[in-house]
């Protein structure tokens, strides 16, 4: 029997990992999905205890930071930056870098059309107008921007680590990925536009398809090493 090589073993780990947090990830996606589309007791009021508590002890200073905040979450501004940021740091000719930008959008802009589909078909409406800060268009569940802006904080930080080699990057740039995304995340609530859980469900969403994703990016690198 042989013997698998050092490489073959780190591409071994570095794909349980990936699919690990997809299952786990998805598992809670569903959970929440499930809670949003049949509003569940438990969802509705912890929904509403949140949102109510929240609106009630917001800042007008605080919520003009929110909406500058939230505002570079929008698809329209993540998706050509994210496609800048992955020709730039890609390495090779032109051709190379319009090909990993494509492919990297397509990720992206695939996740964004999934997550519009189940909205449109949760369908589950919004809070109350009166309560909102910000105008917003569509429905709830999942939150557009905390997805879009996940989806772009996921996918650059995967791009400056594998432009940039090393633990430090990477235990650099994640947790600031991360957090833009609960940044976002939280913006959306405080400015009364969505429930807790669907900033909750973007999260978990956007989690599972980056980590399906990579687990994809790594099983064809394992096909093409010798």
């Amino acid at each position: 029997m042989a013997i698998p090589s050092s490489t073959e073993r780190d591409t071994v780990l570095g794909v349980r990992l990936p699919v690990l947090t997809a299952a786990l990830a998805a598992l809670v996606f569903v959970a929440l999905l499930v809670s949003a589309s049949d509003a569940l007791p438990w969802a509705r009021g912890f929904d509403l205890d949140v949102h109510t508590w929240l609106v009630a002890h917001r800042s007008a200073a605080l919520a003009s930071v929110a909406a500058v905040i939230t505002s570079t979450a929008s698809s329209a501004f993540a998706a050509p930056l994210v496609f800048i940021v992955a020709a730039v740091l890609t390495r090779g000719n032109l051709r190379a870098r319009l090909v990993r930008a494509g492919l990297v959008i397509a990720v992206m802009l695939s996740a964004v059309l999934c997550r519009f589909g189940i909205s449109e078909l949760i369908a589950r409406p919004r809070p109350p107008t009166a309560d909102w800060v910000v105008q917003a268009g569509g429905l709830s569940f999942p939150s557009g921007h905390t997805s879009d802006g996940a989806l772009a904080a996921g996918l650059i930080a995967w791009l400056v680590v594998r432009r940039f080699t090393g633990r430090v990057t990477a235990r650099v740039v994640w947790p600031i990925a991360a957090a833009y995304a609960l940044l976002i995340a939280w913006t959306r609530v405080y400015l009364g536009v969505h429930w807790p859980t669907d900033v909750f469900g973007s999260l978990a969403f956007v989690t599972a398809w980056l980590s399906g994703s990579l687990v994809l990016q790594r099983l064809e690198e394992r096909e093409k090493s010798p």
